[in-house]
């Protein structure tokens, strides 16, 4: 028999060299079955991931429920767990801030992979501190403490690549209704793109693009510069919306006191007045790589205001911030933003000093109630090469023209799939890849861009037919007491005519007074990047009171215009026959300059003066020759240019207008002798943790002949119900003229600052402000000698040195979207003279307005 198969009894009977042999071979046994028994034990492997960021969470708790053994999580939130045993278990995965998931699984493998998904908890409730010793505040005010050494920002000057990656996704999202819907099975081939990774709540990807910076910055004075050398936009072609895609105009710094995101005012938990604002906690403590690290945890004190709920890391040694992640209280104030989430990551130099490593920002948007179809916007930002104070970067900024500039390197969107391959700082993930993919292939699909047409058609109200389009629909058919009914009809050029070409016209006619009217234009802009455009058109139209070209009214050619009419104020119009001629120069988006020159022939209708009263010519016409400059200066701000017009983007830098223009006597034959100045200045800033302020404020002289009221300043009334920010809205049109006047709009915004102070308004998204609006102004004794004559059931009006004054406050944000105000209108007073259908004057009115606001 062989010696390791005898009975264990004969083991004592055996000789030293036998006991020996056979503990050699007994332990040879046991090692030879160790990995049979280990390979009883299941080994799980997995991450921790952030369903909302897709972000990984690190030192996350992980046990198993039955056998109650488990382990934590890495910084990177990577995780390895044995079971105890075969058959059946319940894996328990738990981060602070995160709601518990239980996840069953059957362990009949060696070795098993997981994803496991967190939700975050909707505010994770007050934090209790039963101890007067409140360490988490403590650690809160050492962060708050060295701020000012461990901020990014404090750096002189410094430089780095920025990889910008930005995405769009549509969250719940049902494959069983999209199947049902006859009008999407031509679009069947996205649901191969729904993410795969997370069946339970899937998702959609729809959209990506990526860009590849190098930026500049420098602090004394505040210079910033991003050149961008690789991007991908899906096809985007417009400038000004790629040079938006990059990173200077998408920067969040968590140190600041106070961040704004989708225009809206949040407190950081770094804020020096955080303490007002949030509950501290101090939780455990970590090493990475060696090094002591603190977590802290915050929550909101008081629901309605605009704060976070969430957690950092902060280093033990500098009270730096490691890493931060920011989630959106549930009752702040914005709307369309069911979550959103910030986290932000630091990396400590050698220098001790801290640099950003990633940003990521990700929101989700919904349209419609919250559980319903949404988009989930993210963006990523890693940043690599980081440089400070040297000499190539002040080389770099002194290539700007003014302090801030964003360029596009040529051939910036020719960069090939290896290019993007090797020089992307994180490679795409396959569902993202495939988005690239299903873009180009919806861009080219007939359907596609049949739905595409006729959204915008009935957004925009314009239709596109290749070169040409036609609309605005809602200007087709309209109706005022001039000419009764009305029609009109538009046509223009698209960028398939010419990138640097636009024509437009117009045909209307009136079925009252029998007459056509229109419009014909072109604007050209001379390619390349010197900035000089030109224009020129012809008017012959109907104008109640300069409204025709301001794209903020609602104009009298509208169809809904004469539904929501003041009553008992008859319209009045001048016809103008205007030509016009300019030339505009841009440096950028900071300053421009426009030379015109326009001739203008009017008319008048009645209840207005007759033009035969107010003309010094035989022939009785009115007909100015004018020459004008206009200047424009705007620091800081950024444009987005369409063909019709452009979005202009001012930040909280003020914006200064200036125009001079001259009358040109005796051109082509007549005209009058006269000069106008105009300034204006206009900005918009926030009154930390006060809301935001507007505020408009204007003045003009004109000198020279004695002037008909059509080439004075006619200052701007409203006649309908539906509320003009730019008007006087309980100011009749053409109730006002001046040549010398001075004035200011004002809009204070609380937003909900005031109404949170109602315990039983906090959890209401109403918002509420207040504004004046005011005038002064006067008129020469020549100009009022020719103007202020009593005309029947009319009286154009002079201020006589007096101010005109409206005071308003109201309820914003009703359903989201609707704004009433309560005006009240303070005029100088008047002589009183009883005339038969006189215009109504009101001193109080109630006013609407419908617009889309975060």
């Amino acid at each position: 028999m062989p010696l390791f198969l005898q009975q264990p009894a004969d083991l004592f009977a055996m000789s030293s060299r036998q006991r020996i042999i056979f503990c050699v071979f007994f332990n040879l046994f046991l090692l030879g079955l160790a990995p049979a028994l280990l390979a009883q034990r299941t080994v799980v492997q997995g991450t921790v991931t952030n369903h909302f960021t897709k972000e990984r969470i690190p030192f996350a708790s992980v046990s198993w429920k039955k056998a109650g053994r488990g382990i934590i999580s890495d910084s990177a939130g990577n995780f390895t767990i044995h079971a105890t045993r075969r058959g059946s278990d319940t894996l328990l995965v738990s981060s602070v801030g995160f709601q518990t998931v239980a996840l069953p699984l059957v362990l009949s493998k060696d070795t098993m992979e997981v994803t496991v998904f967190l939700e975050n908890t909707r505010d994770a409730g007050e934090v209790v501190v039963k101890s007067k010793y409140n360490r988490g505040l403590l650690w809160w005010r050492k962060i708050v403490a060295n701020k000012p050494i461990n901020n990014p920002y404090k750096q002189e000057s410094y430089s780095y690549e920025l990889y910008n990656k930005v995405e769009i996704d549509i969250d719940n999202f049902s494959r069983k209704k999209f199947e049902q819907y006859k009008l999407l099975k031509p679009f069947g081939f996205v649901l191969d793109n729904i993410d795969s990774v997370s069946e339970d709540k899937p998702f959609l990807p729809i959209f990506i693009t990526e860009s590849i910076s190098d930026c500049y910055f420098a602090t004394k004075p505040l210079r910033e510069r991003e050149e961008i050398k690789a991007i991908k936009t899906n096809g985007i072609k417009n400038e000004s919306i790629m040079q938006n895609l990059g990173g200077l105009s998408q920067r969040i710094n968590s140190y600041d006191n106070y961040m704004t995101l989708f225009g809206k005012e949040f407190i950081s938990p770094l804020s020096a007045v955080g303490d007002r604002y949030y509950d501290y906690r101090g939780a455990d403590t970590q090493y990475i790589a060696g090094e002591r690290y603190l977590h802290l945890l915050f929550t909101p004190k008081r629901e309605g205001e605009n704060t976070f709920s969430g957690d950092c890391w902060v280093h033990h040694g500098s009270w730096g911030i490691k890493k931060i992640t920011l989630n959106m209280s549930s009752s702040a104030s914005i709307n369309f933003v069911n979550r959103l989430s910030v986290i932000q990551e630091f990396s400590r130099r050698s220098d001790s000093s801290w640099v950003f490593t990633k940003d990521k920002f990700v929101a989700e948007l919904s349209p419609l109630k919250k559980d319903k179809l949404a988009f989930i916007a993210r963006r990523t930002s890693l940043y690599n090469n980081i440089r400070m104070n040297e000499p190539f970067i002040a080389e770099a900024l002194e290539k700007n023209v003014h302090n801030e500039k964003i360029v596009i390197q040529e051939g910036a969107q020719d960069k090939d799939t290896s290019y993007w391959r090797i020089h992307r700082a994180e490679p795409l993930s396959k569902n993202e890849e495939k988005v690239y993919k299903m873009i180009d292939t919806l861009q080219k699909m007939p359907v596609f861009k049949k739905y595409v047409d006729v959204a915008t058609f009935i957004v925009d109200g314009r239709k596109q037919l290749g070169k040409i389009e036609i609309g605005p629909w809602f200007k087709w058919i309209s109706g005022n007491q001039l000419e009764k009914v009305r029609l009109r009809f538009d046509v223009a050029t698209t960028k398939l005519f010419s990138e640097q070409l636009w024509l437009h016209g117009y045909m209307a006619y009136g079925f009252r007074d029998k007459t056509f009217k229109g419009k014909g234009e072109f604007t050209y802009k001379f390619p390349g990047n010197q900035g000089y455009s030109v224009h020129a058109s012809y008017t012959q139209d109907l104008d109640n009171g300069r409204t025709r070209s301001n794209d903020e009214d609602i104009t009298t050619d509208n169809l809904f215009s004469q539904l929501i009419r003041r009553p008992g104020i008859r319209q009045k119009f001048l016809l103008e026959k205007e030509a016009k001629v300019w030339v505009q120069k841009e440096w950028g988006n900071v300053f421009s300059a426009r030379v015109s020159l326009t001739r203008t022939d009017f008319t008048t209708y009645a209840p207005l003066p007759p033009k035969e009263m107010l003309s010094r010519n035989d022939d009785h016409t009115i007909t100015s020759s004018e020459i004008g400059l206009k200047l424009r200066y705007s620091p800081g701000a950024r444009v987005i240019r369409t063909k019709r017009r452009e979005f202009r983007l001012n930040g909280e830098n003020p914006t200064l207008e200036a125009g001079l223009y001259a009358g040109i006597p005796d051109f082509l034959g007549d005209g009058y002798r006269y000069q106008k100045l105009t300034l204006a200045l206009t900005q918009a800033f926030r009154i930390p943790r006060w809301g935001k302020i507007n505020y408009r404020v204007f003045g003009g002289k004109i000198f020279g002949d004695p002037l008909p009221f059509m080439l004075l300043e006619i200052h701007p009334g409203n006649e309908i119900y539906y509320y003009n920010k730019n008007s006087f809205n309980l100011m009749n049109r053409f109730e006002y003229i001046s040549d010398r006047y001075a004035g200011i709009f004002l809009e204070h915004d609380f937003e909900k600052k005031l109404l949170n102070l109602l315990p039983f308004m906090r959890k209401t998204s109403l918002r509420q402000f207040w504004n004046v609006k005011a005038v002064w102004g006067d008129l020469s004794k020549a100009d009022k000698l020719l103007n202020l004559q009593d005309f029947p059931n009319y009286r154009l009006r002079s201020l006589r040195g007096n101010g005109y004054v409206e005071l308003g406050t109201g309820i914003d944000n009703i359903f989201r979207y609707f704004r009433v105000d309560l005006v009240w209108r303070f005029a100088p007073p008047q002589q009183v003279v009883t005339l038969p259908n006189r215009n109504s004057i009101n001193k109080f009115g109630v006013f609407g307005s419908f617009h889309l606001q975060f």
